[in-house]
């Protein structure tokens, strides 16, 4: 692809994507800073990121978690943002840094306890000169969806989505947080990190993770866990924390990104005069690390999950290196999302009950990864020994190794991965996140573009190579062993006794008034049409809807047959087997797969309570055959035995761990609080019937299913007429369909006063806190009352949930409260609230929720920020081409006759501060409050609890049915 250099000031390029309405240009400004422009105006909104080329792995070795600690305080403000009198917050703030100093330079305990509640003081005192949470209130103010901030090992990134007419708003708000940011709350927001830490303890997925980075990477930085090391997280310096922004956070190392419906020519001048303002840094040099390579065979070992797992890692590639792509293809050979894989034939044949293969590239260095989990045998109560697993997968590897593979199976798996590509770019995030990593890695922009031909250039013989070099004796074992009990890792640190800060709530900074002062251009008001998606029935019942696909070449389609596990429990194993099925006679479940590879489509086969899904996606010049093939699997499906027995044993070892799986223990109580009986965990199939489960029982299950009516939504670029035609006559639907009840919802559990279920956890870090209210019948004349009051109360940073439980206090890392809304009109809706908290601050935060529930603040100051947020929002928040049909539909059982954003529009006219109140005072205050805990009972007064009502003390047995024999 050609690029044109148009700007030598700013090195401007731009690059065309043939036959379609898009463009991305590329330029630097005259501080060093990088600039990326994708234009697409056929998106609602715009996704905007600033990136910087830092992350954990340029943490100081005595001060880990830096990077992670400087991007929560970004959101802080600066001598401009949060300000209402910087010359006199400025020599507390001094201070403040000094007492931190003060406080690193002893080791005495009860000295740091001391300086700690002094910093508490000093805190308190700054913050009567400042707004509090200004950024992301100006952020709300713009209509801005989804803010949110993410640290990597290479790299931190700042984002959110904004309408299209917020453009000069968010440049300017964007940039003025790197002009002398200041990190207010530094000392609150300590303990939010802390939380967060909490919150990856508890997690063994997260435990996992560390391990394995742990022992594959060594003594480079990437062994370490990106939060940083608990030793570290509360012995911070703030200069440091500034010394590490002077230091990394300069132009030279940025980018600002824009990606969506922006346009360049506008966006150019913008970017310069609000980015240029920030002054060029000192060059930054930073020393690659060396990555340890693997000698032979190594073998670590570790009892840290909730199955035994083996992971086999080798030495891989840095990102950007020449050999990336052919590597990733070799991973693809092992293993991919059509399950065409070396290594995929072993989970097809049962012989393992899973396994994948991927590499993980990063700025520095790469590794490959292959992660299998072993059969589990339930009639024997137990799991195959990791040597045989280990044995059968190095046995696999020598195909590869050896280039036991051909031309069509490569062509397939190259083609896949350019489907998944162009899939993938169809979302402003995805291309915002590529062009932030290839910004990282320093690789050209038109890669991302060039990516199809790059594939494509890949030659047998390269991959063949490929494969030799990396696939080699010289591996990592990794023996991953399930553990019954996870200690907590790291020391336990008590909650400090800080006073909450408290900022000058309801007052702007003379900053933030003249920024909401900036005029903006009216937006461009643009509603959805439920009469451009066009349809027809299909027999007595079922329906195409098909939408037109303006971006690319793939087409998907989704049958969504109206029957679900509700009414037909056994469709959860019959489903999960036509994932890796056969076909009768004799057609084994590899050759269906590759047959599948070869036409260019991927399928696969889900359900839930209501649906049963079957969706593929592909190129439409093979659609007929992709159909005939597909439907000879529906209608004669071969399911194998070995499978359905590795599928039992997988269910039978995870119910054997779910009482050690604290997110499971979550997710069971909320189920057992809201339906009790009903709930999903004691209505599944019980263990011991599982072994009772056949062939020929599932088999009838399914075909059983697919005589049900159903919902085809389509999206690509054939005539609507040739589509129906295809589909029509190559789909197996049923001429006398039976009619759906679907969706069904269950009836929740009624309460008539307050109820505390506490389910005890001796090794929970923290407590899950879940607050439950029951509402009313749901009519979409309430719609934005119940927006408003969710945004006002618990919906985002500015919330007061968020500003009591989290900015104030530091209580929790994640908080919300909201109403949840019913999947069908007439169905009551339900407020949801959560924290989740270090053990011994449990009765605190429930306190303070409590409070907020049964008195609720009234702040109507905060009200326009509501309003305007809610305005912008609705403008800007559409469905993609591709899910279109399928949200006009659920629209429609909702109660919407056509775009909710026509009626919204003009409700938002007319709301008031006092629409909020009405409806907390009609559906929150002094109704029944039910919560559901799950928490170490060693860590606070479990007797106090009856405080806020009656309690119930909940057993793990009580949530499940039966786990074992």
């Amino acid at each position: 692809m050609k690029i044109k250099h148009l700007l030598c000031l700013i090195a401007l390029c731009l690059l065309w994507l043939p036959g379609k309405a898009q463009q991305l240009s590329v330029m630097t400004l005259r501080n060093g800073a990088t600039v990326y422009i994708w234009e697409d105006k056929s998106k609602p909104d715009v996704f905007g990121m600033v990136a910087f080329k830092v992350g954990s792995v340029d943490d100081p070795v005595q001060y880990t978690g830096l990077a992670h600690y400087l991007e929560h305080v970004m959101f802080k403000g600066t001598q401009t943002i949060d300000a209402l009198d910087w010359e006199k917050e400025k020599p507390i703030y001094e201070k403040i840094i000094a007492k931190y100093d003060e406080r690193a330079a002893t080791t005495d305990q009860a000295k740091r306890d001391a300086i700690d509640l002094e910093i508490n003081e000093l805190t308190r005192e700054a913050a009567q000169y400042a707004v509090g949470n200004e950024f992301s209130q100006l952020i709300d103010h713009m209509g801005g969806e989804g803010l949110n901030a993410s640290t990597g090992f290479d790299q931190t990134e700042y984002h959110n989505s904004f309408p299209p007419s917020q453009l000069e708003k968010w440049l300017e708000v964007y940039s003025e947080r790197l002009i002398d940011p200041v990190f207010r709350g530094f000392q609150t927001e300590l303990e939010a990190v802390y939380e967060e830490y909490n919150m990856y303890n508890d997690n063994r997925g997260s435990r996992l993770g560390e391990f394995i980075n742990e022992q594959a990477f060594g003594s480079h930085p990437y062994a370490r866990p990106i939060i940083g090391l608990p030793e570290h997280l509360k012995n911070p310096q703030l200069s440091k924390l500034i010394e590490f922004y002077n230091t990394w956070y300069g132009p030279q190392n940025m980018s600002i990104i824009l990606v969506g419906n922006v346009d360049t020519k506008t966006a150019i001048p913008l970017i310069r005069e609000k980015f240029e303002r920030i002054p060029r840094r000192a060059e930054i040099h930073r020393e690659k690390q060396p990555v340890p390579q693997f000698k032979g065979r190594t073998e670590k070992s570790a009892k840290i999950y909730y199955y035994p797992m083996l992971a086999l890692i080798y030495n891989g590639v840095p990102s950007n290196d020449k050999d990336e792509i052919p590597l990733q293809i070799c991973c693809e050979l092992l293993s991919n999302s059509q399950k065409t894989g070396i290594l995929d034939k072993l989970q097809l044949d049962g012989d393992i009950m899973s396994v994948g293969a991927g590499q993980n590239a990063m700025r520095d260095a790469g590794v490959v990864m292959i992660n299998a989990i072993p059969s589990f045998d339930a009639n024997q109560n137990r799991w195959d020994s990791h040597k045989a697993v280990e044995k059968i997968l190095l046995s696999s590897l020598q195909q590869l190794q050896n280039g036991e593979f051909d031309e069509t199976i490569l062509n397939s798996i190259k083609q896949n991965m350019i489907r998944e590509y162009e899939l993938g770019l169809e979302s402003n995030e995805t291309k915002a996140y590529i062009l932030a990593s290839l910004f990282n890695t320093g690789s050209d922009p038109s890669e991302m573009l060039n990516y199809k031909d790059r594939v494509n250039a890949v030659t047998l013989d390269e991959v063949k190579a490929t494969a030799k070099k990396y696939f080699t004796d010289n591996y990592l074992a990794l023996n991953i062993q399930e553990a019954k009990n996870l200690d907590s890792k790291g020391k336990k640190l008590k909650k400090p006794a800080y006073k909450p800060i408290e900022t000058k709530k309801g007052e702007m900074s003379e900053y933030a008034k003249w920024v909401e002062s900036i005029p903006a251009p009216l937006p461009e008001v643009k509603y959805c049409d439920f009469n451009s998606i066009q349809q027809k029935r299909i027999n007595t019942r079922s329906k195409l809807f098909y939408n037109f696909n303006p971006e690319n070449d793939v087409f998907t389609m989704t049958l969504k047959y109206g029957i679900g596990t509700h009414r037909m429990p056994k469709l959860e194993y019959a489903v999960a087997l036509m994932n890796n099925a056969g076909m009768l006679p004799d057609i084994e479940p590899l050759a269906i797969k590759r047959a599948m590879g070869e036409l260019n489509v991927n399928c696969s086969y889900a359900v839930d309570d209501n649906y049963m899904y079957v969706m593929m996606n592909g190129y439409e010049k093979d659609l007929v055959k992709a159909c005939q093939l597909l439907s000879k699997q529906i209608l004669f499906p071969k399911l194998d035995d070995k499978q359905l027995q590795s599928l039992i044993g997988s269910a039978f070892g995870s119910r054997q761990m779910e009482n050690s799986d604290i997110s499971t223990l979550e997710r069971a109580l909320t189920s057992y609080v809201l339906y009790k009986d009903s709930s999903d965990y004691l209505q599944r199939i019980p263990t011991r019937d599982l072994l009772d489960l056949s062939i020929t029982d599932l088999t009838t299950q399914f075909q059983a299913a697919t005589n049900y009516e159903c919902e085809i939504y389509y999206t690509g670029t054939a005539p609507f007429d040739e589509v129906y035609d295809v589909l029509s006559k190559n789909l197996p639907l049923k001429a006398e369909e039976m009619p759906s009840s679907s969706p069904e919802l269950r009836t929740r559990e009624k309460y008539a006063e307050n109820t505390i279920f506490f389910l005890p956890n001796s090794k929970a870090t923290q407590s899950k806190i879940y607050f439950f209210i029951e509402g009313k019948p749901f009519d979409v004349k309430d719609d934005i009352s119940i927006e408003a009051f969710s945004d006002y109360f618990g919906g985002g940073f500015g919330s007061l949930v968020m500003d009591e439980i989290r900015e104030k206090r530091a209580m929790a890392y994640s908080a919300y409260g909201v109403i949840s809304t019913p999947s069908v009109a007439g169905r009551n809706y339900l407020f949801q609230g959560f924290v989740g908290t270090q053990g011994d601050k449990t009765l605190d935060a429930i306190d303070i929720y409590m409070n907020l529930l049964t008195d609720m603040p009234s702040m109507p100051e905060h009200f326009d920020v509501v309003k305007t947020n809610i305005k912008e929002s609705i403008l800007s928040a559409k469905p993609g081409f591709r899910s279109a049909s399928a949200v006009y539909e659920a629209w429609k059982r909702m109660g919407y006759t056509q775009d909710p954003a026509i009626d919204k529009m003009k409700k938002i006219e007319t709301l008031q501060f006092e629409d909020i109140v009405n409806f907390y005072n009609e559906n929150i205050k002094g109704k029944p409050i039910v919560m559901a805990i799950v928490g170490n009972p060693k860590d606070f007064d479990v007797k106090a609890l009856e405080k806020y009502g009656k309690v119930v003390k909940v057993s793990e047995s009580k949530l499940f049915s039966e786990s074992g024999f």
